[in-house]
């Protein structure tokens, strides 16, 4: 699959054009724990039980990567699903999947670069919108497990962080990767994180509100949203231009950037 749309695969595209606001749920969310060293693999997260209630990248055991991770956005605003200063006068939008390899190489190829060059002195700030594209192709649920942790790790300013450290552990399309397990381990990787707090956004209807609303978007865009990464760059408070689908050649990317900070 890695990561292309196929006809009414659209249905389920999950990402929104950098309007949607990540509110609170219309009543109480409550975290499940799970027992088990893994733990399940469904459309519910759980936590597995014994994980530490805040995260720490330099914690023992903490996944391999996470202090990198915390080093590349150490210091750098995030609210919500944007990261970068509230003035940045050019924004970025990706739409992953985060059970994509693509987008796992676009993360690595451009977005690290991107990041340390435009984001960190204050030219550019990048919005995630997660997708689930995959699922349907590959019978698991991954993406959605992926849309739902991002989407949730958002809510505590720490979407980016959650993001890079599942994409450093990505497994393959359709293993069942993304379990409770992995879910912990990660948010138990990611500096000041609630594990138990993610799980109860994840699960919550303000997520679900947020999953439904990007799929609208999607299906409004179907000529452009065909596959993942898909990216769109906006000057200040202009309408999103579409870049591209899959990977750019980083130079055309930072020169679009560059042509749009004149």
């Amino acid at each position: 699959m890695r990561g292309v749309l196929v006809g009414a695969l659209l249905v389920v595209l999950v990402a929104a054009a950098g309007w949607v606001t990540i509110g609170k749920a219309a009543g109480p969310s409550v975290a499940r724990v799970s027992a088990g060293p893994t733990g399940g693999d469904g459309p519910s997260i759980a936590i597995v039980k014994g994980t530490p209630t805040v995260g720490s990248s330099r914690r023992p055991g903490a996944l391999r990567g996470a202090a990198r991770v915390a080093k590349l956005f150490k210091r750098i605003p995030q609210r919500g699903l944007v990261l970068g200063r509230a003035n940045a006068p050019v924004m970025l939008i990706e739409y992953v999947d985060l059970q994509c390899p693509i987008c796992q190489e676009f993360e690595a190829a451009d977005m690290r670069t991107l990041v340390r060059k435009f984001v960190r002195p204050g030219k550019l700030r990048i919005e995630i919108q997660p997708w689930n594209i995959i699922d349907r192709n590959v019978g698991s649920h991954d993406s959605l497990r992926g849309q739902e942790a991002t989407i949730a790790a958002a809510r505590q300013n720490k979407a980016f962080q959650f993001a890079e450290v599942l994409y450093d552990h990505q497994g393959t399309e359709g293993s069942h990767w993304l379990n409770d397990g992995m879910v912990s381990k990660i948010a138990a990787s990611v500096d000041g994180l609630r594990p138990y707090k993610l799980a109860a956004d994840a699960n919550s209807a303000a997520t679900r509100k947020v999953i439904k609303s990007i799929a609208r978007w999607g299906n409004s865009h179907p000529t452009q949203m065909t596959g993942t990464p898909t990216l769109y760059l906006v000057r200040r408070r202009g309408r999103p231009k579409y870049f591209g689908t899959g990977i750019p050649p980083l130079a055309e990317l930072e020169a679009a950037i560059n042509a749009l900070l004149k």
